[in-house]
């Protein structure tokens, strides 16, 4: 009823989210982002207005508006879109009238609203809205209440209304006075309820209390608290509503839960409360808001237990949640280099430094301060010990994130390479929610350890780091970068600190220091590069260095009782003056004065008192004449000196003297009898820890079981100088030889075939308990170092003896599997190919033919194995061997040296080899473009991540900081032909010219008509052409900078593509009507058009042009002179993308189905087929010399491919493909399955053969049952033909009037209607064909699914609008309001009564919903984040049965939505389409077979055959169930590439390019291969071997093997051996 004395209403609007749709069907356009505004109009009048979204698709605010209305007031909603503006307007999206008349009844103060905007009729978009009504006087509200003369009863929901009212009445314009009212309204509500029963509410009101009061008088509040404070307020408000007292006997356990968790938070708050914000800050009391907002939820989540009549058991969140975060991190995924936090004891002497230290920790304070801190400064002036101590202060207040230090002397502090995975380590230790953050990460991408530098850093730390708010900033501290490698080796991290660092979250704060280096400060945001903060400012650090000498200094009198009160203070003056500042002199002096060979302190000082300034002016560094000055103090053999302080320096990695004895060969014999070097010279020496203690002040030695280190890396750069080091110089060169061959040596004498004594081959490195124990026991520190740095120190000699090669060639010949299984036993598989390719570069350099072969076949192996070797070294000899390709070096060499039984192949040579040569994830979303530069091994890709990367294609690294002008996704690039300028189109409609060596954009970005499809360069590149999507030609002059549209051209089609020819006198325009080749110079078509095409491509002679026919899916190359043409076949998809090779020999052409095909550029012939993208291929590009093919893909890789490798890898025809599975049914009545394959109809039952019904030529569109099961109708796109089941005969047609355009088409259950979908739906009775209505449009956009009710009454269809509808078939009409999702469904099916509805969308989401109230019941997105193609009821309807298209089958529970049982392990291929038989007894699954599944126990289904399997299903012979088999393939997760047995034991590891195992399925003997079942697999003898090592019996009787068993009914498969899934 109205409310009273109100003329008007206050209603605040919570604008939530704002969706836009898109009706442009290009990919391309629907990639534009818009920038929504939403106004609110009252009687034409705007009112309020939210602020303009950041561009997206989908816009959210959570703002809020107010407005004042009157019952009879008109409120209108109105959307706008800002993304093109013009003239200062906006584009109107849509608009809506609102109900808004709920706000004058005192019954609802609240509701939430999702409704349409329109324009002209036709729904624009969607928009979210909570309105609330807003009471103006709480008191005025409570009198009302309490005169009404019909209170309500008080249930649940009448005590939350009424609570909703109360703590409405204040709108939270200000925060501050939020916190105070919220605060205040628990104190209001909980004071009354003290008196209780309930165990200490009257304690909790009082600290509460006291709470209320600090926070009260203080100035400085928190919104945070203010949100708690309102959570606390609505639950306690609830409760204080209670006035029955039979209800508060009832809830007596919920006032005792929200009682407790009251005091809990309340104690939080007394310490917070207590703290102003600078303690807070200095404590870590309170560092983000992980605690308040744990706090908040659990009040939450106590109101909605207690709406819902849950009951609560004494329930308590906060601490369980953090405990329960804790107990389920798992982080092991990240490699963590160790060492690389702050270390304590390096920290500044007391008192020192008070300048560098205040400055940073008021600069970490600051909020309005710069994000970066640069601290810079000559080598030795205290950059890294600030650092140190910094951390300290920061880590004992529970505020530094993480750091990382980087050490020139550590080989895992010396390189970038572990960065970002230590630093996201660190985090996810310091913060819960930043750990919750990283394991979404990890969850999403569990490869991101081993991905590249640029590929990690966005989503482990800037994602991360942005998605949790902190209070106070959170801290960083990158040491030492100018340690991370040479400019050249740590470019690609330079380019992604410039990239990232100006993303980070404003809460984040990074120190960093390092020395002025070019690169680093081109790496740094401007700010920080423009003003750097100095370490070395002499008038401050000349007093510090006194004082660090004194400290030093002081402990003389305990080792020196007769220097008392030495040294005196004069002797401190004159050395703090000759340390000019540098901290490094100071210590290694002092060092010297201590620990000196005289061990005379005094004669010490003296001689560094006695450096002559002459002497120090001339040197190039005042530590020159110190470091020789304390050399010369100590005589010595400088044979030895070389050998040893050579190779400590030289060490890539530091070790303890214990292992440098051993890598060296320091052994006791060597007192008797000399270690004599490579090159001759005698070594008496029996260890190296005498020789570095008297070197004691410049390397550092702690003991004997821990390394030694140079003591500053300033000692390299002077050793390895002859000028500055002199006589102590060390030739670099000799002492690399050297190691060299110590390496070897190590590796020749230690390295053996299992060498922890694993002995099984099945398991991962990982599952060995021991491992760890294994490994410090069998690889020693030296042998460890020599497996990581062989090839480091080979790879430094420039020139060297027969002896080195000819050791390479004995160790790769003899040793290489040994390293291979020891690299993966450590962990460090990730730096094997980096190893081999530096060898192979190494050897191809010096011209070592035989090596350089050696050395690339080696590469190929382990570039095949990697996958194998990250997690199971054994296997390296058991798959390696056995797919290796049996004409490569490395099988001839190894081939024949079995450790153990070997399964065997049949094969033919090509069968092995696998063509590809390598993926790079380069980009994080899908790959449009890519482009090898012309006579440079460089590629250049694009896509929608908005970025154009230039990059080395072998190693996958960035050649320089990614393109980043585009904003908007770069859809086609182009490169001149001497690779100076690239350039690029986005979907912004605008081309950039870029100077490829800078990276920099010649002048501003340029509009053009529409998006282009196609660049070229022209005119000896002094010109570039564009070509839009419809048809616009534009060209712009580079000189003259300037922009000029010639025409439109194409034949009235939209235009797919363009090709220039190389001489850039034609050009081909590829259309959906016609391709027209055009003359460039007078703008002329030259001869008739040629056909449609989806992408072409000019032969390098210009004679001849390639083009895709979309049609017909197949390669047409026509001879432009005389148009002739050769038509290729092999493509079953569209083609995508076509390249020709420089010299015109090879043709490639890509398309949907993801694979390439090379062919014979002259004759058509076949020559290759790639297959490993995940998705469509949209870009090709040969090699200037042909040798690589590149290709970028929608799975967001650019792979490598080796062409040589590809051509001779494939037979000379084209390989079957695996037909596509389009329908299975199940009978409704009987056992019969159905399914269909192109124009083909196959339907079986127990006891018989598949029949074949085959009568047209169209393709089927559907299959049908009749209700009875006895007929079965295939549905075509003109008519229905039936079919009897019985008989297998052909019965009545029914012509469709008219005709279905689509090509998805379904019939229902009853049997009486027929559904077509595309962007429209069209009924027809399917009884005689006629249609049922018009064709219905009121989905916003194209219909994806659709399913009927078993009755045949309803139809449900999804849409690319997110909503799902229900349509009467009956009348073809829309039943009731839609279903929203967040993204696009992808299949719906209801439940056998037709009371629900569940919907799988293409996030992998799935929803149930009630269609009788048209409530969500539940939302389930569990851990399916991928497409759902197939969806179904149990017949009981008490599951849910789904597939997911990475493979598995998901079994819900439909009551909950929870997971019940494991998914099911589908045998091969992805999973498809599902269907259940009419008892629910047993499921037939559609992978590129069809295998039936009998239901077990307790949620398990046991496999029991597979009835059809490709590549044909007939043959002259009836075709026979196939027998049970042993083992299955695994294709995704830790077990990807495992053929396991039936219990899940892994057998063996196989190579991607041969995974599925092919029919008849026996148990040691398998076919096995991609495409075609190309070698055989005879595992017995190593099943055999493996029984005994492992324990577990995995043959059956080995005559079943080879004996094909009878057919069986489903029903009854007890003779199967059955595989099942727990």
């Amino acid at each position: 009823m109205p409310t009273e004395g109100h003329s008007k209403v206050k209603v605040r609007l919570k604008v939530e989210e704002v969706k836009i749709k898109s009706s442009l069907r290009s990919i391309t356009k629907l990639l534009g982002k818009s920038r929504a505004e939403v106004v609110i109009e009252v009687n034409g009048v705007k009112e309020a207005a939210t602020k303009v979204s950041t561009p997206g698709e989908k816009a959210t605010w959570n703002e809020e508006l107010y407005i004042h209305i009157e019952e009879t007031d008109k409120v209108v909603v109105r959307v706008f879109d800002h993304a093109k503006e013009k003239s200062g307007g906006a584009i109107l999206v849509g608009d809506a009238e609102v109900d808004l008349s709920f706000v004058h009844s005192s019954s609802v103060t609240s509701k939430y609203l999702i409704f349409d905007v329109k324009k002209s009729n036709k729904s624009s978009g969607r928009v979210n809205i909570e309105v609330t009504r807003i009471v103006e006087s709480q008191g005025q509200a409570l009198t009302q209440s309490e005169n009404d003369s019909t209170e309500p009863e008080d249930t649940i929901e009448n005590l939350v209304q009424r609570a909703e009212a109360k703590v409405a009445a204040e709108p939270s314009y200000e925060r501050f006075k939020d916190v105070l009212s919220y605060m205040n309204v628990v104190i209001k509500v909980a004071e009354p309820l003290s008196d209780l029963g309930v165990p200490g509410l009257k304690t909790t009101h009082d600290i509460l209390s006291k709470v209320y009061e600090v926070l009260h008088a203080q100035k400085e509040r928190d919104e945070n608290v203010g949100k708690l404070a309102k959570e606390m307020a609505q639950l306690w408000t609830i409760l204080s509503e209670i006035k029955n007292l039979e209800m508060i006997k009832t809830m007596k356990d919920v006032m005792e839960a929200s009682t407790e968790q009251t005091k809990k938070c309340a104690e939080f708050l007394e310490k917070y409360a207590d703290t102003n914000i600078a303690k807070r800050f200095f404590t870590g009391y309170f560092v983000t808001d992980e605690r308040i907002s744990a706090f908040q939820d659990s009040f939450h989540d106590l109101r909605e237990r207690m709406t819902r009549g849950a009951s609560i058991q004494t329930w308590v969140v906060v601490e369980r949640g953090f405990s329960d975060l804790t107990a389920r991190m798992d982080l092991q995924g990240l490699s963590e280099a160790r060492s690389a936090s702050f270390n304590s004891g390096r920290i500044c002497l007391t008192g020192t430094r008070q300048g560098d230290l205040q400055r940073i920790l008021k600069w970490v304070e600051d909020g309005s301060g710069s994000g970066v801190y640069w601290l810079t400064g000559v080598a030795g002036c205290g950059k890294s010990t600030i650092a140190h101590t910094v951390a300290k202060i920061l880590e004992d207040s529970h505020r530094l994130g993480a750091s990382f230090f980087f050490d020139r002397n550590d080989a895992s502090l010396n390189s970038p390479r572990l960065f970002c995975t230590t630093i996201t380590s660190q985090l996810a230790r310091y913060d819960s929610a930043l750990r919750k953050a990283v394991l979404d990460v990890i969850k999403m991408d569990p490869g991101i350890d081993a991905k590249p530098l640029p590929n990690q850093m966005t989503p482990l730390i800037t994602d991360t780091t942005g998605k949790v708010r902190f209070t106070v900033p959170l801290v960083l501290i990158f040491d030492a970068l100018d340690e991370s490698g040479t400019p050249e080796t740590r470019k690609e991290f330079m380019l992604a600190l410039k990239a990232e660092l100006p993303k980070l979250s404003s809460h984040v704060k990074i120190l960093m220091t390092s020395r002025d280096e070019f690169d680093i400060r081109g790496a740094l945001p401007l700010e920080a590069s423009r003003t750097p903060h100095r370490a070395d400012v002499k008038d401050e650090t000349l007093a510090d260095v006194r004082r660090f000498i004194q400290a030093q200094l002081s402990e003389v009198s305990l080792r020196f009782p007769d220097l008392v009160n030495w040294p005196t203070p004069e002797d401190i003056d004159r050395l703090a003056t000759r340390a000019d500042g540098l901290f490094i002199w100071a210590n290694i002096a002092c060092n010297f004065v201590l620990n000196g060979p005289d061990q005379d302190p005094l004669v010490h000082l003296e001689t560094i008192l006695s450096i002559d300034p002459a002497e120090r002016a001339r040197a190039e560094s005042s530590l020159d004449t110190l470091y020789l000055t304390i050399l010369r103090r100590n005589p010595t053999n400088m044979d030895n000196f070389r050998y040893i302080v050579g190779s400590i320096i030289s060490l890539r990695d530091p070790l303890t003297p214990k292992d440098i004895d051993k890598l060296l060969g320091l052994v006791a014999k060597n007192a008797q009898t000399p270690l004599i070097l490579g090159d001759g010279t005698k070594i008496r020496l029996t260890t190296c820890y005498g020789q570095a203690m008297s070197l004691a002040s410049v390397l550092s030695v702690d003991g004997t079981e821990k390394p030694i280190r140079v003591i500053h890396a300033s000692i390299f750069d002077f050793f390895a100088n002859s000028e500055r080091s002199q006589e102590f110089h060390v030739d670099l060169q000799r002492v690399h030889s050297l190691l060299t061959d110590r390496c070897f040596l190590r590796m020749r004498t230690l390295l053996r075939f299992d060498i922890c004594g694993l002995r099984d081959p099945s398991k991962h490195n990982a599952e060995f308990s021991d491992i760890s124990s294994r490994l410090d026991q069998r690889i020693p520190g030296d042998l460890k170092y020599a497996c990581r740095f062989w090839a480091h120190h080979l790879t430094q000699v420039q020139s060297c003896s027969t002896k080195t090669i000819s050791a390479v060639t004995d160790f790769l010949s003899k040793q290489f599997l040994n390293w291979l299984e020891a690299m993966s036993l450590l962990g460090l598989t990730t730096d094997i190919c980096p190893i081999l390719q530096d060898v192979y570069k190494w050897a191809k350099g010096l011209n070592l033919g035989d090596l350089t072969l050696l050395c690339q076949d080696c590469f190929r192996f382990a570039q095949q194995f990697r996958p194998i070797l990250d997690v199971s070294a054994l296997q390296i000899y058991i798959s390696g061997m056995t797919f290796c390709p049996r004409g490569s070096r490395v099988f001839k060499i190894f081939g024949n040296r079995k450790a153990t039984p070997m399964p065997t192949l049949t094969i033919g040579e090509e069968a092995l080899i696998a063509p590809v040569c390598s993926t790079h994830f380069r980009h994080t979303k899908e790959v449009y473009s890519v482009k090898f530069f012309p006579q440079q091994e460089k590629i250049v890709s694009g896509g929608v991540d908005r970025t154009i990367q230039i990059w080395d294609p072998t190693s996958g690294s960035l050649l320089q900081e990614p393109l980043t002008g585009h904003g908007a996704a770069v859809l086609v690039l182009a490169i001149s032909s001497d690779g100076g300028l690239i350039a690029s189109g986005s979907t912004n409609k605008t081309m950039r010219i870029w100077n490829s060596s800078t990276g920099q954009p010649l002048g501003e970005s340029l509009t053009l008509p529409e998006y282009p499809i196609g660049l070229a360069f022209m005119s000896y590149d002094t010109r570039v052409v564009s070509c839009s999507q419809d048809g616009s030609i534009c060209i712009y002059d580079i000189e003259a900078e300037s922009l000029t549209q010639e025409r439109v051209i194409g034949s009235g089609g939209q235009v797919n593509c363009i090709a220039i020819s190389s001489d850039g006198e034609q050009l081909a325009c590829a259309s959906t009507i016609s391709t027209e080749i055009w003359d460039l110079v007078n703008w002329n078509t030259v001869g008739d058009p040629l056909r449609a095409a989806s992408a072409v491509a000019f032969s390098p002679d210009n004679k001849r042009l390639a083009m895709g026919i979309p049609a017909g899916c197949d390669m047409v190359v026509t001879d432009l002179s005389t148009r002739e043409t050769i038509e290729l076949q092999g493509h079953e998809y569209p083609i995508t993308a076509v390249a020709f090779s420089s010299d015109g020999s090879l043709l490639a052409s890509a398309s949907g189905e993801n694979i390439i095909i090379l062919w014979n550029g002259t004759s058509g012939a076949i020559l290759g087929v790639l297959r490993g993208h995940s998705n469509m291929i949209l870009s090709l590009a040969f090699s200037s010399d042909n040798s690589l093919l590149a290709s970028g893909s929608s799975d967001r890789s650019v792979r490598i491919w080796d062409v040589n490798t590809a051509i001779t890898s494939v037979p000379a025809q084209m390989r079957t493909t695996t037909p596509h599975i389009a329908f299975l049914v199940y009978s409704p009545e009987s056992d019969h399955i159905a399914f269909a394959i192109d124009n083909i109809v196959y339907i079986t039952f127990p006891d018989s053969p598949i029949m074949v019904l085959r009568k047209h030529e169209q393709e089927i569109s559907s299959l049908a049952f009749s209700p009875n099961g006895a007929r079965l109708a295939a549905v075509y796109p003109e008519f229905i033909q039936w079919w009897d089941v019985q008989s297998s005969s052909a019965l009545d047609i029914v012509q469709l009037k008219p005709a279905s355009m689509s090509g998805y088409i379904m019939m229902s259950a009853s049997g009486n209607r027929i559904a077509a979908m595309d962007s429209t739906l069209q009924f027809w009775d399917a009884t005689n064909g006629e249609a049922v209505g018009d064709p219905q449009t009121a989905h916003g956009d194209i219909i994806s699914c659709m399913s009927f009710s078993r009755d045949g009454l309803l139809l449900a269809t999804g849409s690319n609008d997110m909503t799902v509808r229900l349509w009467d078939t009956a009348d073809a009409s829309v039943s009731g309001e839609p279903f929203h999702n967040n993204y696009p469904p992808s299949e719906v099916s209801f439940s056998p009564d037709s009371t629900m509805l569940v919907s799988g969308a293409v996030d992998g989401t799935i929803r149930l919903w009630s269609i009788s109230r048209r409530e969500l019941i539940w939302q389930n997105p569990g851990d399916i984040t991928t497409f759902i193609p197939s969806i179904v009821f149990t017949p009981d309807t008490k599951r849910i049965i789904c597939t997911v298209v990475d493979g598995n089958i998901i079994v819900l529970d439909a009551s909950s939505g929870a997971s019940v049982g494991t998914p099911i392990r589908r045998f091969n291929n992805n999973a498809g389409q599902v269907s259940l038989s009419h008892d629910g007894d047993n499921l037939v699954l559609a992978t590129d077979g069809v295998q039936v599944w009998r239901k077990g126990k307790d949620d398990t289904w046991v496999f029991k055959q597979e009835i059809w399997y490709p590549p044909e299903p007939l043959s002259s012979e009836e075709l026979r169930f196939s027998p049970p088999f042993l083992a299955s393939m695994r294709e995704s997760g830790k077990y990807s590439g495992w053929l396991t047995s039936e219990e899940g034991h892994k057998l063996l590891w196989i190579p991607e390019h041969l995974r599925r195992v092919w029919p008849p399925f026996e148990s040691a003997r398998l076919q096995l291969g991609r495409d075609s079942p190309s070698v055989t697999l005879n595992m017995h003898e190593y099943l055999v071997w493996l029984s005994g090592i492992t324990g577990a019996q995995y043959e059956v009787n080995q005559d079943w093997s080879y004996t094909p068993i009878s057919h069986e009914s489903f029903a009854n498969s007890d003779n199967h051996v059955e595989e099942t899934v727990q």
